[in-house]
């Protein structure tokens, strides 16, 4: 799903600021992370061709607020893309991408660059796991196979990595 279709996705719930969608992809969207420097230009397109609709809410002492709603035409969008065919899985992770390079490093570069990815897996493992009891408690079905999901996928690589790791360092 695009950043256009996960903006009308959570606009299908009320209207939103672009501040409020960031703070909710911070907190409940493990899998994908939105940045203000891609929601605010999306919600301009979006806008742009009839699909969300903004409202302008004057505040005293701070920037005005834009409150953005879903047109009808922008519910008919989302659903569309919602029931759509699944769209294959992309597999772009930037270390398989760098391991395909690896043979420009040395044997010992290499164990480094291993060691320091499964680092980097165990911290997100960890920051996941401090995440568990918002997930089981507070998520619904979908937000807990979310959850389950992608701790599982980190979970899967680290062990392949750890493998190969232990592989090369013999």
């Amino acid at each position: 799903m695009d950043t256009d279709q996960m903006l009308l996705g959570f606009l299908m719930s009320g209207p939103k600021s672009g501040y409020k969608i960031k703070n909710i992809t911070g907190r409940l969207m493990m899998a994908y992370n939105l940045s203000l420097n891609q929601i605010y230009p999306a919600l301009r397109k979006l806008e742009a061709g009839d699909l969300v609709r903004k409202e302008v809410v004057f505040q005293t002492g701070k920037p005005n607020k834009h409150v953005y709603s879903i047109t009808e035409k922008g519910r008919q969008e989302f659903m569309k893309a919602l029931t759509s065919p699944p769209i294959p899985v992309d597999y772009q992770l930037d270390f398989l991408t760098r391991a395909f390079f690896f043979r420009f490093l040395t044997p010992e570069e290499v164990v480094q660059q291993f060691e320091s990815e499964l680092g980097s897996l165990e911290e997100q493992l960890e920051d996941l796991g401090h995440m568990k009891d918002d997930a089981e408690q507070s998520g619904d079905e979908n937000g807990r196979f979310i959850y389950t999901t992608i701790v599982s996928l980190i979970e899967m690589l680290r062990d392949v990595y750890r493998k190969e790791l232990e592989r090369r360092k013999s």
